[in-house]
């Protein structure tokens, strides 16, 4: 039916095309007009009418296919970008009607496909460098659900499948809900100091619950999570060497101070009284004196400094260090053998390495046994070298061996060795700051043996 209208249409227009040539060259050929139109005149106006209405049909009905086509091509170019989906450009020729048209909607596909790529990789780098912190981080949206959370937040949390799940179920701490819920509510960023329980004892995070305004309406909130575990176990550290190092520094300077006040008050009349008091207010002087040194060796071997390497011979390095403590070991008739060949020799930091030698020798002396034995010895291989104390004294307990590093722990409970306690404190941060290790065993029913490697520094 609609083709009919159509057909009609040209017909009448073609009528009306011919009549208005029939009429101008009637006009401008008057005589030979009338005797054309007397014989054939009407049948060949007919004929021109028939032939102009069909050549109009054919001719705007293929300009209507044509720009049909092109409409029909733009529509689902522009569909599959609205949709995201891959197309191929459109191509139409440069008399099409649609073709400026058809150029601006390739040029967006351009432009859609370049900021679709720029997009992905910046957001390729935001998920690697997301991954990558050393913080863990979880994004909620505006519907309080998972956007997004890196794996160290997974694995803080314990978990690995939080996408799309709201924060009160993600979350199971509930100071970890309210904080969150607050900035929902305020819009205002909070912090918050979270302790986690875990079998091995506390970790410790600060976090940060962050309004990110994204624009007018739309908006996130990121949670940050930073562990500050070693900063706290280090705390706790502080607070217990200083409360030990005061009850080490009270014991003397008691004892001091009381002896001091008897001897004023008349007991200096007494010389044998007074010699015995002197003799305890000057060997309680010394083992103050010996804890202050230790508290600033371990003060220095805390600064970071650069190592000044020596060349050493360490026998004879040994047996002087062994001479200022001949009155302790004569004390206990102790036996003393240095075992290094007198050639060997080694590229050291000198303060270290006497930190290390003296505090281990003092450690030795002190809880070995009457009659007992102290021996040292050294052996080298290709990249390193091993420095070996071993006494005769009390074997030590396996949960004694783990904590005798600790400052101002000892294992004789009853305290009744002299000794700041911060020996082999001073020998453990000494060893790691040479990049070396220490260990104790003990090889024999009775004593204990510290075995030092520390590297070959070449010079």
């Amino acid at each position: 039916m609609t083709e009919m209208r159509e057909l009609w249409r040209y017909l009448l227009l073609s009528l009306g095309e011919v009549l208005a040539v029939v009429l101008v060259y009637g006009v401008i050929f008057h005589e030979h007009f009338l005797t054309v139109w007397q014989e054939e005149g009407v049948a060949w106006i007919f004929l021109a009418v028939i032939l102009v209405a069909l050549g109009n049909y054919l001719f705007f009905k293929r300009q209507a296919k044509r720009r049909l086509t092109s409409q029909a091509l733009l529509l689902k170019k522009l569909s599959e970008l609205v949709e995201d989906q891959p197309s191929r450009h459109v191509l139409l020729p440069k008399d099409d009607e649609y073709y400026q048209l058809s150029r601006l909607v390739n040029r967006l596909q351009s432009k859609q496909r370049s900021l679709l790529r720029r997009y992905q990789q910046q957001n390729r780098d935001y998920l690697t460098l997301l991954q990558s912190l050393t913080s863990g981080v979880i994004v909620f949206d505006q519907r309080k659900e998972t956007v997004l959370c890196n794996h160290v937040l997974a694995s803080i949390l314990n978990t690995t499948e939080l996408k799309g799940q709201p924060f009160y179920q993600v979350f199971t701490a509930v100071e970890l809900i309210a904080v969150t819920q607050k900035v929902y509510q305020t819009k205002e960023d909070q912090r918050l100091l979270w302790q986690k329980k875990v079998a091995q004892g506390n970790e410790w995070f600060e976090v940060q619950v962050v309004y990110v305004p994204l624009s007018r309406h739309h908006y996130s909130v990121m949670c940050i999570f930073n562990d500050v575990t070693e900063i706290k176990q280090l705390e706790v550290k502080q607070r217990e060497f200083m409360a030990n190092a005061s009850h080490e520094l009270k014991t003397p300077l008691t004892a001091i101070q009381g002896f001091s006040e008897t001897l004023l008050a008349g007991a200096l009349d007494d010389k044998k009284t007074a010699r015995d008091f002197v003799q305890i207010i000057f060997e309680q002087s010394q083992q103050l004196t010996e804890l202050i040194e230790d508290i600033s060796a371990l003060a220095h071997n805390k600064k970071t400094q650069e190592l000044k390497l020596e060349q050493i011979k360490l026998k004879a390095f040994c047996e002087q260090i062994l001479t200022s403590y001949l009155a302790q070991s004569k004390a206990k008739n102790l036996t003393l053998e240095v075992q290094i060949p007198d050639d060997f020799e080694i590229n050291c930091d000198i303060k270290y390495l006497q930190h290390i030698v003296s505090n281990l020798i003092q450690n030795a002396i002190r809880y070995n046994v009457v009659d007992g034995k102290l021996k040292i010895t050294a052996t080298s291989s290709a990249n390193e070298w091993c420095l070996v104390v071993y006494n005769t004294g009390q074997t030590l307990a396996n949960a004694d061996k783990e904590r005798i590093y600790e400052r101002f722990y000892r294992a004789d409970k009853a305290r009744s060795a002299e000794g700041s306690g911060l020996g082999l404190a001073i020998v453990k941060e000494a060893v790691e700051a040479l990049s070396g290790q220490i260990v104790v065993t003990s090889p024999y029913k009775n004593g204990t043996k510290f075995t030092v490697t520390l590297p070959l520094f070449l010079t």
